[in-house]
């Protein structure tokens, strides 16, 4: 999945988020009231057109199911859930725009974001107006600092790096790597990863023999390439977003290079694998979601999500129906922000679609991720095929360290 980052809206952004935090009451009241008739409001904010549009889509599918069990069941305080559905169109500066014709419209609570730079124009004005936001997919962990009214059950670049630094450590055996990052406008996503996959991979004890910042497009590229190989890595990161990522494996194994290759979540698309290659050869990747996990709830999800949709769902979509889970836990019975709080800081290991998920204080969370990795194409598979390898908490990581 794409995670567009433009890294000069950071700082003037940020800076509205950090506005009055000083403030900040946790006692402050929500719109939300257990007691009040009618439905209850949640707005979505979701790239319905323009660049993300295959991604927003997605998510919403997962938003309409959750809803759909909720109103098929208690709803939200015993009151049907409405949803009321605003394209972002791909833009920030529209996706802002929205919290405040949502706001208007009456909603309690928001489902917003696919990409980091919609999330972080959203956040000022999910503070402004006390709005309780959830955000199942962007992962720059700019986003997340500083804004009481932002709770995520995505994990962020910097725990995306940690645990693929962790899986090539641990489990591969791995003691050299090499890490290609995106130098061009678009690759905050891939620098975020990158940087802290260096960070985490040498604390543990690793080398990273080459870091380069590249461009797909550049005519220099391959000598560039050469010289990475030349360093002797036994694996290389390559967190790009899809196509480039693709491409680039491709062109390695092209190349001669037979360690392994290995990338961030981006990499969890039916895009990847059509245009990696046919025998792309040791790689693996990180994700949200298994298809194959056997819990009871991704069975029950994935089974509804099938009958509904009329095929499987992936990681955009379960992401996007455990949002949806958690923001109805943390508005049941609740009219502040603290109580709101203290409801999500309640779920410990809970069981989802994605797998297990612990909100913790200050933004932080414990979750399922999952390694996949893939399997070449053959006679019963045209194209390769990603498939779950491992998968473990996030906490999981700090035990081996300590």
């Amino acid at each position: 999945m794409k995670k567009r980052f433009f890294r000069f809206a950071i700082l003037p952004l940020l800076a509205g988020i950090l506005v009055g935090c000083a403030e900040l009451n946790i006692g402050t009241a929500l719109r939300n009231d257990p007691a009040a008739p009618g439905p209850v409001k949640i707005g979505v904010i979701a790239p319905l057109s323009g660049g993300n549009r295959f991604y927003g889509e997605r998510m919403l599918d997962g938003v309409q199911l959750a809803v759909e069990e909720l109103n098929n069941g208690r709803g939200i305080n015993g009151r049907k859930v409405e949803l009321l559905v605003r394209d972002s169109r791909s833009e920030p500066e529209r996706a802002a725009e929205l919290v405040r014709d949502l706001n208007d419209a009456g909603i309690v609570g928001l489902i917003a974001g696919y990409s980091s730079d919609e999330v972080l124009a959203i956040a000022p004005e999910a503070r402004r107006h006390s709005l309780p936001t959830l955000v199942p997919l962007a992962t720059s962990s700019e986003i997340f600092a500083g804004n009481p009214f932002l709770f995520r059950n995505t994990f962020t670049g910097r725990e995306e790096a940690k645990a693929l630094a962790g899986y090539a450590w641990y489990w591969r055996k791995l003691l050299r790597i090499a890490v290609l990052t995106d130098a061009g406008p678009r690759g905050g996503y891939s620098r975020e990863i990158g940087r802290e996959a260096v960070r985490s991979f040498t604390a543990l004890g690793g080398t990273v023999v080459r870091a380069a910042e590249i461009q797909t497009d550049d005519p220099g590229l391959e000598a560039v390439l050469r010289d990475v190989l030349a360093a002797a890595p036994q694996g290389i990161l390559i967190p790009f977003e899809t196509s480039e990522a693709a491409l680039l494996v491709r062109q390695l194994r092209e190349m001669g290079y037979q360690g392994l290759l290995f990338g961030g979540d981006s990499w969890d698309e039916n895009r990847f694998l059509r245009t990696c290659g046919a025998q792309p050869g040791d790689c693996a990747y990180i994700a949200f979601y298994s298809p194959e996990s056997d819990s009871p709830e991704n069975r029950l999800f994935r089974d509804s999500f099938r009958r509904t949709f009329y095929r499987y769902p992936g990681s955009c979509e379960a992401q996007g129906y455990d949002a949806v889970k958690l923001l109805a836990i943390g508005l049941s019975g609740t009219r502040t922000l603290e109580e709101f709080t203290t409801n999500l800081l309640a779920v410990r290991n809970q069981p989802m679609a994605a797998g297990l998920i612990t909100i913790l204080p200050e933004g932080k969370l414990d979750r399922t991720v999952y390694i996949n990795t893939i399997r070449p194409a053959g006679r019963n598979n045209p194209e390769p095929t990603g498939r779950t390898s491992k998968s473990f908490l996030l906490s999981k990581l700090d035990q081996f360290v300590n």
